[in-house]
């Protein structure tokens, strides 16, 4: 798959999100403003934990439009090394195989194209700081758990 669809499968996955979130947020402020929430006594904190809550749905939101924004802007190139925009393939010692999109927002993200799951990481997470500048045949060694792993790049695009 290239990396346009990838994106293209991102931006789709972010406008969902970005509608729930925005419905999440209606509610919770809804909720902390409606006059049975307001408490008669400082032991009332239904209306406090219902502003809470909007906050961090409102921040939350924020956090998806910046995500839909990045991926919006992309224009996608071929690389040769591991760099933002990079589709990475890496294998184990088991031969498992994982699809990663290298990219600067959304880490943690995973979009299904068919039988494929390709997982965004951004190189803030230590296995994108350590895919950084790597080509295919390169090893890369991540401790996780107290386990060190080994990985080997077969692909990047």
């Amino acid at each position: 798959m290239n990396k346009q669809k990838i994106i293209n499968l991102i931006i789709t996955q972010l406008e969902a999100s970005i509608n729930v979130a925005q419905q999440a947020v209606d509610v919770a402020r809804d909720t902390a403003i409606h006059k049975d929430c307001l408490g008669s006594s400082k032991y009332e904190t239904m209306g406090t934990e219902a502003s809470y809550l909007a906050k961090g749905q409102g921040e939350r939101l924020l956090e998806l439009q910046r995500a839909f924004a990045y991926f919006k802007q992309l224009s996608p190139q071929p690389t040769a090394t591991a760099e933002l925009v990079s589709r990475v393939t890496l294998e184990d010692e088991q031969g498992q195989r994982q699809t990663l999109l290298l990219a600067g927002d959304a880490g943690g993200l995973k979009v299904k194209q068919g039988d494929e799951t390709i997982t965004v990481v951004t190189p803030k997470s230590p296995l994108g700081r350590n895919l950084v500048g790597k080509a295919v045949g390169d090893d890369i060694e991540l401790k996780v758990g107290g386990k060190i792993n080994y990985f080997e790049v077969i692909g990047v695009a």
